[in-house]
C-alpha cells in the first residue's frame, strides 16, 4: 500500500519510477531499407548507409498535444510550445491500449484505428476522440506535473486527465455527449464499488482503483467545475502547474491541489471539498411524482415532487448517516417508508426537458436547468417553462454519486397524473 500523502520521508519519489527524472532525449536508429524506425522526438536526419536506414530523432523536455486538447490546454493552463504531435499505429498482436509518450501515442489498431464511430446523440461517445484526448492530456498530468508515489497519485495523473477529456469532448460535440459519458462513468464506479474486496478510498487518498481514479474523479471533477465555475477550479488547477512542472523531489500530491482547489471554493460549497474529495459521499435521489398544468398565457407549470438524501459510505460500503457526531434527520411518507440523510444543505440541480424536431430527429432539450438548496429529505419545487414539457429530474445528468440513477427522471410515460 502507498504511503499517506502527509508523510514527507517519501515525497522524493515520483508515481512513475524511482530510479529517473526529467531528461533530454536524442537516439539514432537504424533498420532495413523497406522499414521505417519510430522513436520520441523530431525526425532531424534521414540517411543510408551500407544497405541500411538510419534516423536521427531528438526532443526537448517539453510535452504536446492534439488539437483538440491543445485548444482547451493552451487557453485555460499553458502555451503549446511545440510543432508536432503523433499518434502511432501499432498491429493489435502486440496489446490493444493507448499510451502517452512526449510528443507521441502509440496507438493500437484494435483500439481506436477499427472503430465504427456514432457519433449521433443515439449513439454512444466517440471512443477513439476521447481515448486521444485522454493520452494527449497525460503530455500535462505526468509529463508535466507528477505527484509523489503515495496516495492519491492517480487523482493527479488520472482523473484531471479524465475531466479535461469530458471538457475537449464537449468543447467538439457541445452537450450532446455528455449525458452519456456521465452514465457511462457512473456504471462503470458502480460495478467497480460492487465488486470491491479490498475496501474502497476517498477521491484524494486512491491507490490505484480505476473505478475512483478514472470514474469517480470524472464526475467529481466536472461537478465540482459545475459547482464553482470552469475557471475558479481552472484557476486551482493552474496554481499547482505553475508551481510544479518540471519539479524534482520532494514531489507534490493530491493534498496540494485540494488546498487551492479549498482557496477558490465559496463558504456555502466548502461540503462539496468534503462530500468529493475527502470521503466516500454518495446520494439517493428520486423523482416521486409530477403534474404539467397549462396556464392560460400558453406557458406550462411543473409542480415536481422528489426526494433526496446524502450518505457516507464506509471502506465495505456500509451507509453511515451521522457525521462528526451530528445527528441524521428522517422522513417518513404516507406509507410508513422511511428515508435517513445526513443533515442537508446542498445545491443540486432540478430539470425540465422538452423535445424539439432537429434535422428531422425528435431530441431532447432543455427547458430549465438550475440548482436549488436542499435542506430536507422530501421536497416540492414549481417551475414555469415556455414549452410543453416531456419530462423531469433532479440531478438530471448524474453528476452526483447515486447507486441507483435510474429513478432521478420521470417522463409523461410514467407519471402518474398530467393535467394539460
Amino acid at each position: 500500500m502507498k504511503a499517506h500523502p502527509s508523510d514527507l520521508t517519501v515525497l522524493g519519489v515520483n508515481e512513475l519510477t524511482r530510479d529517473a527524472d526529467w531528461v533530454d532525449f536524442e537516439a539514432t536508429l537504424s533498420t532495413s531499407e523497406d522499414q521505417i524506425a519510430i522513436a520520441l522526438g523530431y525526425l532531424k536526419k534521414e540517411w543510408m548507409k551500407d544497405g541500411r536506414r538510419y534516423f536521427h530523432y531528438k526532443r526537448d523536455r517539453m510535452m504536446a498535444r492534439m488539437k483538440a486538447s491543445l485548444a482547451y490546454n493552451s487557453k485555460k493552463f499553458s502555451a503549446y510550445q511545440h510543432k508536432q504531435l503523433r499518434i502511432i499505429e501499432f498491429l493489435r498482436i502486440y496489446g490493444s491500449f493507448a499510451q502517452s509518450y512526449p510528443n507521441t501515442i502509440p496507438f493500437s489498431e484494435s483500439h481506436g484505428f477499427i472503430a465504427d464511430v456514432d457519433d449521433s446523440d443515439a449513439g454512444g461517445v466517440d471512443f477513439a476522440f476521447g481515448v486521444t484526448s485522454h493520452e494527449v492530456e497525460h503530455h500535462w498530468w505526468v509529463h508535466r506535473v507528477i505527484g509523489a508515489d503515495v496516495l492519491g497519485a492517480s487523482m493527479l495523473s488520472e482523473s484531471i486527465s479524465e475531466y479535461e477529456r469530458l471538457k475537449t469532448l464537449k468543447q467538439e460535440y457541445g452537450k450532446s455527449q455528455r449525458r452519456t459519458f456521465f452514465k457511462y462513468a457512473l456504471d462503470h464506479h458502480l460495478r467497480g464499488r460492487k465488486n470491491e474486496s479490498s475496501g474502497q478510498d476517498s477521491l484524494m487518498y486512491v491507490d490505484g482503483q480505476s473505478y475512483i481514479r478514472y470514474s469517480k474523479g470524472a464526475l467529481v471533477f466536472y461537478a465540482l467545475s459545475d459547482y464553482m465555475g470552469e475557471e475558479n477550479l481552472n484557476s486551482a488547477v493552474r496554481k499547482l502547474v505553475e508551481k510544479n512542472k518540471f519539479q524534482g523531489p520532494p514531489y507534490t500530491t493530491s493534498m496540494e491541489l485540494v488546498d487551492y482547489i479549498r482557496e477558490v471554493t465559496p463558504d456555502s460549497l466548502q461540503y462539496v471539498i468534503k462530500d468529493m474529495f475527502e470521503t466516500i459521499s454518495l446520494y439517493e435521489k428520486r423523482v416521486v411524482d409530477y403534474k404539467t398544468t397549462k396556464l392560460e398565457n400558453g406557458t406550462y407549470q411543473k409542480d415536481i415532487e422528489f426526494n433526496v438524501s446524502k450518505y457516507r459510505s464506509g471502506a465495505k460500503g456500509n451507509k453511515i448517516y451521522t457525521d462528526d457526531s451530528i445527528e441524521s434527520i428522517t422522513y417518513q411518507n404516507d406509507s410508513g417508508g422511511q428515508m435517513s440523510s445526513l443533515p442537508l444543505a446542498d445545491y443540486i440541480d432540478i430539470g425540465v426537458f422538452g423535445e424539439e424536431e432537429i434535422d428531422g430527429e425528435k431530441k431532447v432539450v432543455e427547458l430549465y436547468l438550475q440548482k436549488h438548496k436542499m435542506t430536507a429529505i422530501h421536497n416540492t419545487v414549481t417551475i414555469i417553462v415556455n414549452q410543453k414539457p416531456t419530462e423531469v429530474g433532479v440531478d438530471p445528468y448524474s453528476k452526483l454519486i447515486d447507486t441507483d440513477s435510474d429513478n432521478n427522471r420521470m417522463n409523461s410515460d410514467e407519471v402518474k397524473n398530467i393535467f394539460l
